[in-house]
């Protein structure tokens, strides 16, 4: 298993925060899960998937696919702006 940037958020709280699957690993150990429960867990994970166990909620955090524009705040140049205002 290689070491993953995850978002996690606690059940019943708002806040959100940014961590690793190693950290989250051994938290989960902590809490009861076997090996293998572990490892589906992180095959989950990995692929995308939104899991919830233990009382956690784990995302991937995977910068690489956000689309400038669109989940990213768009940044235009004056003459850009500009060309979308004549066109």
């Amino acid at each position: 298993m290689k070491n993953i940037p995850l978002q996690v958020n606690i059940e019943g709280q708002a806040s959100v925060v940014k961590t690793d699957w190693l950290a989250i690993m051994a938290t989960l150990k902590k809490r009861g899960l076997e090996n293998d429960e572990l490892m589906s867990v992180y095959l989950e994970v990995s692929s995308g998937l939104r899991v919830t166990t233990r009382g956690l909620t784990l995302a991937k955090v995977n910068p690489s696919t956000e689309l400038n524009g669109i989940t990213r705040e768009a940044c235009l140049t004056k003459q850009e702006y500009a060309s979308i205002l004549v066109a």
